[in-house]
Order: structure tokens, then sequence, then C-alpha cells
């Protein structure tokens, strides 16, 4: 009997209602109204005192309803099925209110003597039934809303046949009015128990899914946030790293005609100076573009190329063009960035090997990708220490670049139509 009471016991092992019931005790005697965990005497006062309030209610209309049958035969079967119904009423009140480990077992216990005597009771008698029809009916609803459809309804098949057959030992008219009519109530509040359960399913259900959606948005906007500092640091990095590379650079040939003298040496020390300062300036420049770049407040592409190849012009007199072909749209900041910093990489590699060379910047938009490609000529001044300049990681930091965001680069030795033999060639190309 006990592994039976604990097989009807058991709840299913699901998500949404928990382990079996009742060995994880708190949480489950919460979900489960059968008992109550720990915290519920302070957050459930009114329901407790309600329910008492509804049993003292009860107790008095069924013992005003059994006064007029008397001591004697049917009577007196009446007045102890009563009394067990009442008595039942408040074991289950009490488990559901106690917080001990016994509380499960009485809780189910009460709910089985009212069901019970309440379905006897009103199988039995003719006339006079009062409310014995609720016991039954306010257990088989108890029990439906708390237990799986299949074992409540094997609780409401136990109370469904005490009722029809003590309804028929009172003859058949008894079968047929008490004991079908009653046994439609049990049957609906049965029906009304599995409803309320399937509600109740389904608000955890959309109350879990809610917490996992936080969750996940505010997973995501971590990932966004990290995303984002890995841009900003990159960026940062890549400007610093081109600008205090070529500063270094100018400052050491600076250092060197002034080791040589002379006022010829001392015109190009002062030039490599100013040069540097300018390279200076615009690190600074480079370095709020790029901050520009990744709020997506960026100037367009073709401004950035044009102005790019202006300054290759200013620092060397050579030719510098620029093409753009199809209709300039604006691009995802990381894209961007990756687009102009492949332009600035190729022309800081032109003046390192090829200075002087005439360069062509084309810049294609066409419908499912962009091409960026930057071409240069033959030298046309012998190679200075800017040459040796530089760890040599500038190509292949682009190329990691546009692979991450799902491009790729290019680059090796070309011949260009109107570009003097021998050149050079870099093609960008990405999505967007």
């Amino acid at each position: 009997m006990l592994w039976l009471l604990r097989r009807l016991l058991r709840r299913d092992d699901d998500p949404l209602q928990g382990p079996t019931f009742p060995w994880t005790w708190p949480r489950v005697c919460r979900e489960s109204g059968l008992g109550v965990a720990a915290g519920a005497r302070d957050t459930r006062p009114r329901e407790v005192t309600g329910r008492f309030l509804a049993l003292f209610l009860l107790s008095l209309a069924q013992l005003s309803a059994m006064h007029k049958l008397g001591w004697h035969g049917i009577g007196l079967v009446a007045w102890i099925a009563s009394a067990l119904c009442i008595l039942g009423w408040a074991c289950w009140l009490l488990g559901w209110t106690l917080r001990r480990p016994y509380s499960p077992y009485l809780a189910f216990a009460g709910l089985l003597t009212l069901g019970t005597c309440g379905a006897l009771l009103t199988g039995l008698l003719v006339k006079d039934v009062g409310i014995s029809p609720i016991f039954p009916a306010a257990a088989a609803g108890i029990i439906a809303g708390r237990w799986t459809p299949t074992r409540a309804a094997l609780f409401v098949t136990w109370l469904e046949s005490v009722l029809l057959v003590s309804a028929a030992t009172q003859g058949w008219h008894q079968l047929a009015t008490n004991g079908i009519g009653y046994g439609s109530m049990i049957l609906g509040m049965y029906g009304l128990g599995v409803g309320r359960r399937s509600y109740v399913l389904r608000a955890e259900s959309a109350e879990k899914l809610v917490h996992e959606t936080e969750r996940a948005n505010h997973e995501e906007a971590h990932a966004a946030a990290l995303a984002e500092r890995g841009r900003i640091a990159r960026e940062i990095h890549d400007v610093l790293a081109h600008s205090l590379a070529a500063l270094t650079v100018q400052l050491e040939a600076a250092d060197a005609l002034l080791e040589v003298g002379g006022d010829q040496a001392a015109l190009k020390a002062h030039d490599y100076v100013q040069k540097s300062r300018r390279i200076a300036r615009e690190g600074l420049i480079e370095t709020r573009r790029a901050i520009a770049a990744l709020r997506e407040d960026a100037p367009p592409l073709p401004e950035l190329l044009y102005a790019l190849a202006d300054a290759y012009r200013g620092d060397t007199d050579a030719e510098a063009e620029v093409e753009i072909e199809g209709l300039p749209r604006p691009l995802k900041a990381d894209a961007g960035l990756t687009v102009y910093r492949a332009a600035q990489e190729s022309l800081t590699n032109v003046r390192k090997h090829a200075p002087g060379a005439p360069v062509r910047l084309r810049m294609v938009f066409g419908e499912e990708e962009i091409t960026l490609t930057v071409a240069n000529g033959a030298a046309t001044e012998p190679t200075s220490s800017l040459a040796d300049s530089g760890g040599g990681y500038g190509l292949a930091g682009l190329k990691e670049r546009a692979e991450l965001i799902g491009g790729s680069l290019e680059a090796g030795p070309h011949s260009e139509p109107g570009l003097p033999a021998p050149g050079w060639r870099v093609a960008l190309r990405l999505q967007g």
C-alpha cells in the first residue's frame, strides 16, 4: 500500500513539473498544492484562512442536512460518512498548510476520504442529499488540477465506482438520478481540473521562456560589447602602429643627417622633422576617424580614398588616380574600415618599396560585393631607409581582417594598363 501510495503521489519527471514527489519536498509541494513549502505560511495567510472558513460553513450545512435523517439505519451511516468527510477536508487543509515530511500523505489521505465518503453519501441518500455531492466533486477537481490526467483518472474512476455502486443499492431510480447525474458532475470537475493544470503548465512554460529570452538577450548584448571592444582595440592598434612606425623612420633619418652635418643635411633634417610632425598630427586624425567609423558616422568611402590620394600626391609629387564604379552605398563599420585600411596600407607600401611610382585606386560597388584595387607602377626614385621599416605584417593583418568579415585579399606583381611595369597590385573583395 505504501508503494502504491508513493506511485500515485509521484509527479512527472519533466522540466515543467520538477523532480518526483514527495522526495524533493519543498519545491514540488508548493507547485502541487498537496503540501506547502517553506515560507508559504507567510505568503498565503488569506488563502489558508479562507479554506478553513469554507470548511466551517460546509460542516454547518452538512450537519444541518443530516439532522433530519435521525440516528438509525441510513441516517447513522450518513452521520458517520459526513463526519469522515469533514475530517478528510480538515486533513487535506492541514497537509496543505503544514510543512512536515508526512504532510503530502496526510493531504492525499484527506482527499481520498473526502471523495469516497462524499460519493457514498450522494449515492445512498434518496432525499435530503444536502451538500454531499460537493465533497467528491471538490476532491476530483483538486486531484485533476495537481496530477497528470492519467493518474487523476484513476482517482476519479474510484469515486465514480463508489457513487454508482452505492446508488444501485437503493434501486434503479436512484442509480439513474443521483448516480448518473452527480457522476456527470464529478466528471465535469475532473475536466475543469485538467484544464486548470494545462493552463498552469502553459503559464510556467511561458515564464520560463521569458527568462530564457532575457538571459539570451543579455548574453548577446555582452558578446556584442566584447566584439565592439575588440574592434576598437584593433583599430587603435593599427592607427598607432602605422603612425609610430612612420614617425620613427622619419626621426631616424633626421638624426642620421644631423650627424653628417652641413647646411644641406640640416635642411633635409628639418624637412624630416616637419614630416614627423605632420605624421603625428595625421595619426591623431586617424584615431578620431577610426572612432567615428566605429560609431558608424564616418565620411563616405570615396571621400576617404580621394583624401588618401591627395596625401600621396603631396608627399611624393607622383600621380594618384581614383576611379569609382557603380553607385556608392554606405557599408557596415567593420567593412568600411577594412577597405580604408587596405588602401592606406597599400599606399604606405608604395612609399616604402616603389618611391615616386604612380598609383591607381579603383573602387567597384557591385550588386553583391565591393572590390578595391590599388595598383602602382615602377619606382621612379631610389629606395630609402623606409623600405627596411616595419615588421612586414601589414598585408597579413589586412588579410586576416578581411577574412574575419567574410572577404578576401590578394597581393602580388601585376602589370596595369597605363602604369609603367613592373608593378604591384592589392585586390580586396568584400560581401556587401
